[in-house]
């Protein structure tokens, strides 16, 4: 053992002929602790969060999304969708057609996006996970079917099971809607309610889910669609598919990984989880500059020790060291305790869902994700913050000694 080391270990441990500095000592590793734990906590429940919102946008958002860089739609025959397939890294591919229409159920009237799908879409998406009644079916043998959203199911008071039709009213391109009839302004046609889906807020009240044929048709389309998505295998690497699939589709293409498709949310989560961080990590600083109240008076106490130290041939920078090594000590201690309280509320939340969330939520319980990253961080943050509250006051008391 250095001796460095081992002369600031006995200093942190030994009893001191002031009572007041083992308790400023004490009182500067347990705010050092408390900073800990809630550094842990915080990670980790927005680690939850980060996980549980990415579960449910990526419900319906692919791999890779293709859309046209200018119109809201684009002839599927511009590209060949088999030269996109013939990467090996591509397992599916879907079409979608996507446009606002009227809805009508019963007296009931709602405004929602209504997106014609494929099979494909409905086996390889995860809209079938996400049926809380009836089932994930656009079509029964000859009948049309739809899958709507709860919200949009609440609003017009629709059951799967109830034999009333569901009818989409899409405007006619072309047609102005200032006529005497405004009947004939619009295409029309029923579905049949298969089954309700509940994902998250946004697209439980925004989004219907019908046969892509059928879309078409009434928007007066052949081939046209809204987006072509890509379902990757799953040892493929998003990132450098995307890059492969951009060159073959050209620069008249969008090509955008599930991160990039809902860009906002997933920064606004980093953000704040980082905010949080910081401010927490301000916190975890003053609490560590009790440390210099304590290296101080210990400093000062150990004057005498300090001169025969150097008698016996100590250098400026040994003595410095020892001072600098029990303050962190006092840190990484501190830190250590907070960081196994952390780790105990974290393994007590995830297992007996302590903390509960009170009103209509997808989950009952906050999320916690524990991440060896995040407290490997937390030990560097507060192993810094002790270094720079450990040298302030041995740089200064020692040139006085």
């Amino acid at each position: 053992m250095k001796l460095s080391l081992f002369i600031s270990r006995r200093y942190l441990f030994a009893k001191k002929s002031h009572n007041v500095i083992n308790l400023i000592s004490l009182v500067s590793a347990v705010g050092v602790a408390v900073g800990s734990l809630a550094l842990v906590v915080a990670l980790s429940v927005y680690n939850g969060l980060d996980d549980l919102i990415k579960s449910l946008y990526n419900a319906l958002a692919p791999d890779l999304k293709i859309t046209a860089v200018e119109g809201k739609v684009f002839s599927s025959q511009l590209f060949d969708c088999q030269i996109v397939t013939e990467n090996k890294n591509i397992a599916f591919y879907s079409k979608i057609l996507e446009e606002n229409a009227l809805l009508k159920y019963r007296s009931k009237q709602h405004i929602a996006t209504v997106r014609g799908v494929d099979s494909v879409f409905l086996q390889r998406s995860g809209i079938g996970k996400s049926i809380i009644e009836g089932e994930a079916v656009v079509r029964r043998g000859d009948v049309n079917t739809a899958i709507v959203g709860k919200s949009i199911a609440m609003t017009l008071g629709l059951r799967p099971h109830f034999f009333d039709p569901l009818w989409v009213y899409f405007p006619k391109r072309g047609q102005s809607l200032q006529t005497l009839n405004p009947a004939t302004a619009f295409n029309q046609e029923y579905l049949r309610p298969a089954g309700i889906f509940s994902i998250e807020m946004d697209a439980d009240s925004r989004y219907v889910f019908a046969p892509l044929a059928l879309v078409q048709n009434l928007l007066g389309y052949k081939n046209e669609v809204s987006s072509v998505e890509l379902y990757l295998k799953p040892e493929a690497n998003p990132k450098s598919v995307k890059k492969e699939v951009q060159k073959i589709v050209g620069k008249d293409f969008k090509v955008q990984t599930k991160a990039e498709q809902n860009e906002v949310i997933f920064r606004m989560m980093q953000s704040e989880k980082w905010a949080t961080f910081f401010i927490l990590f301000f916190v975890l600083l003053v609490a560590s500059f009790n440390s210099i109240g304590s290296l101080t008076m210990l400093i000062i106490e150990k004057k005498k020790d300090v001169q025969t130290l150097r008698s016996l041939g100590a250098t400026d920078g040994l003595v410095r060291r020892i001072f600098v090594q029990e303050g962190l000590m006092i840190s990484l201690l501190g830190c250590a305790i907070g960081v196994a309280l952390g780790l105990a509320a974290c393994w007590a939340q995830i297992h007996f869902k302590i903390i509960k969330l009170s009103g209509n939520f997808v989950i009952d319980a906050y999320p916690v994700k524990i991440a060896a990253a995040d407290i490997l961080l937390v030990f560097v943050a507060v192993t810094l913050i002790g270094f720079v509250a450990a040298n302030i006051p041995v740089r200064y008391l020692l040139k006085k000694l």
